[in-house]
């Protein structure tokens, strides 16, 4: 989807920003310990849990819903945002990746960290880029350079510890966002105009829809139009998911 705002001139920037929580009419899903079959002296002693869905109790804010801004062409960017990209990092700390998403742009470091006194692997299900498979020992850092967008998010895995997971989003451009412990996303100095968002979670993978207010909406494959304003923010307010719409994904 290309903007429809006309690049010949300066182009003009704005915002979008929402709140995701979890339905009052649902239970807040409890935290569910996990298994520890490895390195259990290490790993056993700092309370995991299943966090592939993770809704905080205070305010049933949803965490870790991804929202990325998806053109075939390229995207104007902000000059801001132009600035020598700093690395990312993906850390093994307390036998669990942190962060749980990652967003990263093509050419950008990824550097790939071990805080814990065992060894970590990071096993990362790249599409359109070479898979890679690598061995981090504690305190020996690695870093590796992804040259190609991904269409989505790419889930990376510790072989070693077969509960450990993250996600990747590698995209050409810098739009693209995390929801916070509160549900909050904010995604700041984006080009105006009308653009397609994917929304997504790694239990259904492509958000189905919502409810914001009273009304329902139903997402396209979790894809939805937006006008971002010549100035100013797009706040899309409060959007309510039930635990059903946030459900893991049936495998065909």
């Amino acid at each position: 989807v290309a903007s429809t705002v006309a690049w010949a001139q300066e182009p003009a920037w704005g915002s979008l920003k929402a709140r995701f929580v979890l339905s009052g009419s649902d239970p807040l899903p409890a935290p569910q310990p996990l298994q520890i079959e490895r390195d259990a002296e290490v790993c056993g002693t700092v309370g995991l849990v299943d966090e592939s869905l993770t809704v905080n109790p205070q305010n049933r804010g949803i965490r870790n819903l991804i929202v990325w801004l998806e053109a075939k062409s390229p995207v104007p960017i902000h000059p801001q945002r132009q600035q020598p990209l700093q690395p990312a990092k993906l850390d093994n700390r307390g036998c669990r990746f942190e962060p749980r998403v990652l967003c990263l742009q093509t050419g950008q470091p990824l550097q790939l960290l071990n805080n814990d006194p065992v060894v970590h692997n990071a096993a990362a299900f790249l599409k359109r880029s070479t898979p890679f498979n690598e061995v981090i020992p504690s305190g020996k850092p690695s870093e590796r350079i992804i040259r190609k967008a991904e269409t989505l998010p790419v889930r990376v895995d510790c072989s070693v510890h077969s509960w450990m997971r993250a996600w990747l989003v590698v995209l050409d451009h810098p739009y693209a966002a995390v929801t916070d412990a509160d549900g909050q996303l904010d995604l700041p100095q984006l080009p105006a105009g009308e653009w397609r968002f994917r929304f997504w979670h790694e239990r259904p993978e492509n958000i189905p829809g919502w409810t914001r207010g009273s009304t329902s909406e139903t997402l396209d494959r979790g894809g939805l139009l937006l006008t971002i304003p010549a100035t100013g923010t797009l706040d899309l307010g409060e959007l309510q998911l039930t635990v059903e719409q946030l459900a893991v994904k049936k495998k065909k």
